[in-house]
């Protein structure tokens, strides 16, 4: 899978009619080396299971303190996200946007990704 460069992407704010624009370029400004590693290689193995994309959501205005990286992952045909991969000081938590499940802290990227395949095996 490449991460090609499409434009910006327009993120509304709702109530107060802010907008923020959000680059679409895959920065994974809040992952490491190692982590932008993790991602690429697993995006790799996703894609043949129906993974289309992740995206580096962080610069969004969450309002979540201490938020060091927000990571939609998007399935093949979905407009909006399936998953969130969101860290949190050391740790990585998942959550699963369809029924709003919240995993427990989680020590790696790779770890909470696996939750992710998981997810797809018993979905399949």
């Amino acid at each position: 899978m490449s991460f090609a460069v499409i434009e910006d992407i327009r993120f509304i704010t709702t109530g107060r009619g802010e907008e923020t624009w959000v680059p679409r370029a895959q920065t994974y400004a809040g992952l490491d080396e190692a982590e932008r590693q993790a991602l690429s290689d697993w995006l790799d193995y996703a894609g043949a299971r129906g993974i289309d994309a992740a995206m580096d959501l962080s610069v969004r205005p969450w309002g979540v303190a201490g938020a060091g990286a927000i990571v939609g992952v998007f399935e093949a045909g979905k407009e909006k996200a399936s998953w969130l991969l969101l860290r949190h000081g050391a740790g990585w938590t998942l959550a699963r946007c369809a029924d709003g499940f919240v995993s427990d802290a989680m020590f790696s990227l790779s770890a909470t990704l696996a939750l992710i395949d998981a997810d797809r095996t018993l979905a399949d």
